[in-house]
């Protein structure tokens, strides 16, 4: 049995999209369909709403601690982002070095429980706040490969395929946005490999 754990926000909790699950859920829905046996393998769905990425740095490691299994192979995968680099009052809510930080210590701790996949945050309909997130998705992807973290990119692919449309309150997608980012997850190599294991 392998157990997955799911460390983000209100777009990883999945707050316009609850009846289905989020993407989190979704795509659960897809790696079963493509053999990986869900039940019993597990998948937690830790986001939560406003965290930034100083917040899941704050929880992460308690919230994997209370539900690890011994015997039971970890997969963390981690997505946040959209709330440090929203600016209500003219400046981010986390600067962009901090959050980058943030990233990094996460990273390297959660690499010591299993394996781990870093994805970007999603685009939102705010222009000024997606030049924010497209420098951060940069940003990330360059901790990753320094601390040999596969990252996906989903930043770029969503905004290209009509994701926008979906976000009613320009920042949370409904089941078809969901329904886009756990076709991704789902066919990406780091994600497949998990699955696979």
């Amino acid at each position: 049995m392998k157990l997955f754990f799911f460390f983000g926000d209100s777009v990883t909790l999945g707050v316009n999209d609850a009846a289905a699950g989020g993407w989190v859920a979704r795509l659960a829905e897809k790696a079963a369909a493509k053999g990986l046996p869900v039940p019993p393998d597990t998948f937690y769905n830790l986001g939560v709403r406003k965290n930034s990425s100083r917040a899941v740095l704050a929880r992460w490691e308690a919230e994997y601690q209370a539900r690890a299994m011994e015997g039971c192979p970890a997969h963390l995968v981690f997505c946040f982002g959209t709330v440090d680099m929203a600016a209500p009052h003219a400046v981010p809510n986390v600067p962009m070095g901090e959050s980058a930080a943030n990233a990094r210590e996460i990273l390297q701790k959660a690499k010591e429980y299993g394996s781990v996949v870093m994805v970007s945050a999603p685009p939102v309909k705010d222009g000024e706040h997606n030049q924010r997130l497209e420098a951060l998705c940069t940003a990330y992807a360059a901790i990753c490969k320094a601390v040999d973290v596969p990252f996906v990119d989903i930043f770029h692919p969503l905004l290209e395929a009509g994701y926008l449309d979906d976000l009613a309150d320009g920042i949370h997608p409904g089941p078809k946005g969901n329904d886009m980012i756990a076709g991704l997850l789902a066919e990406a190599e780091a994600l497949r490999k998990s699955f696979a294991e």
